[in-house]
């Protein structure tokens, strides 16, 4: 008589330590671009400030002219934009240094080949393993337009950093502030849609994956029950 065995659990997908701190590196550069943009044109507008600034002295018994007050403005106006450039220039930093550890990866690991993989398993796939093939191609290609919309972020905010500097970029300096802004745009959209999708994803048929995306593992395997 054969003993009985314990039914094999289901297989998850544990997360690297370099894959889980470029995840989260990302994020928190990102955000820290978002909150920048965030604290200049809503919280702390500078044209906005002025009146609030004279309103603020005159309850002290003092005086701001409305030269004097857009001065202030535009010093934290100035400050915010300081933040703005050094977060964007840390991500381009890291930015490149992702780029160059793809180009160093063997073939089969850098991210082209595992979206052309998953393309090709979704066009052969079997009609009962469609659907898997289908999620795995879509998350493929929203990663491929982050990393398109990163690229693009950076490519754009370098241009304009160094716009007063180099003549040529200066010229072109309108529309690459406009491209610049409407990435910003999608990459707020696409973070809406990622956080949707994952918490989707988890309640589901992905349990643990928020889990295994902050500690690297399933807390649920029995090594950790």
């Amino acid at each position: 008589m054969q003993p009985a065995t314990a039914p094999l659990a289901t297989a998850t997908h544990d997360y690297s330590v370099p894959m889980r701190i470029w995840h989260w590196a990302n994020a928190a550069l990102v955000s820290g671009q978002l909150l920048t943009i965030l604290f200049q044109q809503v919280i702390v507008n500078a044209r906005g400030a002025v009146p609030e600034f004279q309103a603020a002295l005159a309850k002290s018994g003092g005086r701001l002219t409305q030269q004097q007050a857009g001065a202030v403005a535009h010093v934290i106006s100035e400050k915010i934009w300081t933040w703005h450039i050094w977060i964007g220039i840390v991500l381009a930093t890291f930015w490149l240094f992702w780029t160059v550890m793809q180009a160093l990866d063997p073939a089969g690991r850098r991210f082209g080949a595992r979206l052309m993989a998953a393309a090709r398993r979704y066009r052969l796939a079997a009609p009962a393993e469609h659907a898997d093939a289908r999620h795995v191609l879509l998350a493929k290609l929203t990663y491929a337009a982050f990393y398109l919309f990163i690229t693009i972020m950076v490519v754009t905010g370098l241009a304009l950093t160094f716009a007063d500097d180099v003549p040529f970029l200066h010229g072109i300096e309108h529309p690459v502030k406009e491209v610049h802004n409407v990435t910003m745009y999608l990459i707020i959209g696409y973070i809406i849609l990622h956080v949707v999708g994952v918490v989707w994803a988890d309640i589901q048929d992905d349990h643990g994956l928020i889990s295994r995306m902050v500690s690297g593992e399933d807390p649920r395997k029995p090594d950790n029950v």
